[in-house]
């Protein structure tokens, strides 16, 4: 026996998740719908933390980030942005795996997202 559609994801950005759940924890965002596999379907939510999450009737299920921008097409190297450069930095592995969490699997995100909250208080 096969699985070719385990862990994989399809999302839905106009579907209707509140089919899946009528409540989001605070300052989540509704994105879509997502189907896991074969069927498993439910609320994609992207939570305050900018971690991707699975709901359905109030139970939420954590989603592999990098997955989810392979669904959504945002995944791989970024379009140039204005004023940006290559710079190199040296971090240890646990300031890499922060900005991985931060950043939805991208540790360049993860630092710009740090920097601007840095910024902002």
């Amino acid at each position: 026996m096969t699985h070719t559609n385990r862990g994989r994801l399809t999302v839905n950005i106009d579907g209707k998740w509140r089919l899946y759940t009528n409540t989001i924890p605070g300052g989540s965002e509704a994105l879509g719908t997502v189907t896991q596999g074969e069927g498993d379907t439910g609320a994609l939510v992207k939570l305050p933390s900018g971690l991707y999450a699975q709901v359905n009737a109030g139970a939420i299920r954590n989603l592999d980030g990098r997955k989810v921008a392979a669904a959504l097409g945002t995944a791989g190297r970024p379009a140039e942005m204005a004023g940006g450069r290559k710079v190199n930095t040296y971090l240890d592995a646990e300031a890499v795996e922060t900005a991985k969490r931060l950043g939805n699997g991208n540790v360049s995100e993860g630092i710009r997202k740090a920097l601007k909250s840095a910024v902002e208080t």
